[in-house]
């Protein structure tokens, strides 16, 4: 404990099989439960659909750089970078508030900085854009995307590495 408030020590893992279902689930949760003030019932449905196709899911994190954020042996957030792009970023919502996002997105931009990056891209949710622009992110472009017969919108957004 430092200065009565409790220090929390977080490590980052690459993604391993065994952890599909909470990967699936943390996402799934989070989408329903913090994106609910800025998107309907029926556009988070279209997001995260509750029934999982978790075969598509297990592709998906087995072919990509897919990092967990753990506390203890609790994953507690995820993300997905393909060289500049942030793909998928999620904190867990049960787990808010904690400075995990901070945490993950430092580990994006020392990845990004020993790989010669120099621009690092996103397509934040209306829920996550202020997350990103406190990082120094900006917004290019507001995008409408069909899915499942909704309209989600969500902000291309850049961030400068180099300066």
């Amino acid at each position: 404990m430092k200065n009565g408030i409790l220090d929390i020590s977080f490590d980052m893992k690459s993604y391993e099989e065994k952890y599909l279902k909470e990967v699936v689930n943390l996402f799934t949760n989070t989408v329903h439960n913090i994106n609910k003030k800025d998107y309907t019932k029926e556009q988070l449905n279209a997001w995260a659909n509750k029934s999982i196709d978790l075969k598509a899911w297990k592709n998906r994190l087995k072919t990509s750089n897919t990092y967990l954020c753990m506390l203890e042996d609790e994953i507690v957030g995820f993300y997905i970078c393909e060289d500049d792009y942030i793909d998928c970023f999620y904190v867990h919502h049960e787990h808010q508030g904690l400075k995990i996002g901070r945490f993950m997105i430092e580990q994006i931009f020392k990845n990004a900085d020993n790989h010669g990056i120099k621009l690092l891209r996103v397509d934040a949710s209306i829920t996550a854009k202020s997350f990103f622009e406190k990082f120094g992110f900006k917004e290019v472009k507001e995008n409408h995307i069909k899915r499942e017969n909704q309209t989600l919108i969500n902000y291309s957004m850049i961030k400068d590495m180099s300066n």
